[in-house]
């Protein structure tokens, strides 16, 4: 289950089919996101929630209600894309969303979605005063921290597109509308990079490619998922 915002929705667009294309691996998706959320405003919405029970704005239930809806294996959690890179923003709302998994779905792994840094050319980065290379390496220390603080494994989404876009700048991942979110590119990639962390499988044994990614290029990005 992802407790996150787009960029987790970006990553698990491809998920399921990627999973079930390999022989013996299944998952099931909770979506536990809301397009925009910052880990504050999660923090917040769960204190909320449980003032107000008729409030459910994780797509029409509370994080409570997700958390109780099945027997979650995982439970992912992640900073907002234009905070990743801040590290002050992190806690203490990381640790009270952390808190509310460990009470309701305690059999739960959480793992860190390490989210990918804005494209070069993204206009927001002018805004923020960094590069995007800035950007990924203050997203991938704050990640860190949080991995160590809770012992759990890290989803490197944004270590892949920071490898690929070095290697090959031609296979663009980014989103032509706003160079931040990813593209049909990017969510394959990301997908690539959840399915070898959560089943410990090589992405090359993936069969499974979008009709709007040539197999060359899926290959490639299977590729750079599996280092």
């Amino acid at each position: 289950m992802t407790i996150g915002n787009s960029f987790a929705n970006n990553a698990c667009k491809y998920l399921k089919q990627i999973t079930e294309s390999v022989e013996g691996c299944n998952i099931i998706i909770g979506n536990a996101n809301i397009g925009g959320c910052y880990l504050e405003k999660h923090a917040d919405l769960i204190r909320q929630s449980e003032l107000d029970p008729t409030l459910k704005p994780h797509n029409g239930k509370s994080l409570k209600e997700w958390l109780l809806t099945d027997d979650w294996d995982i439970v992912t959690i992640q900073q907002v894309s234009h905070l990743s890179f801040k590290a002050e923003t992190y806690q203490p709302y990381a640790d009270e969303v952390r808190d509310y998994v460990n009470k309701y779905a305690p059999q739960a792994k959480i793992y860190i979605h390490e989210t990918w840094a804005y494209a070069p050319d993204c206009p927001r980065l002018k805004g923020f005063g960094i590069t995007s290379d800035q950007m990924f390496q203050g997203l991938k220390n704050n990640y860190q921290v949080l991995s160590k603080r809770y012992n759990s494994p890290i989803l490197p989404s944004g270590d892949a597109f920071y490898r690929s876009f070095k290697k090959k700048e031609g296979i663009d991942l980014w989103s032509s509308k706003d160079r931040f979110h990813a593209n049909d590119n990017g969510c394959y990639l990301a997908a690539c990079v959840w399915f070898k962390e959560l089943f410990g499988k090589s992405p090359k044994k993936i069969k499974y490619i979008p009709e709007e990614i040539s197999k060359k290029t899926a290959r490639y990005l299977r590729r750079v998922a599996s280092k």
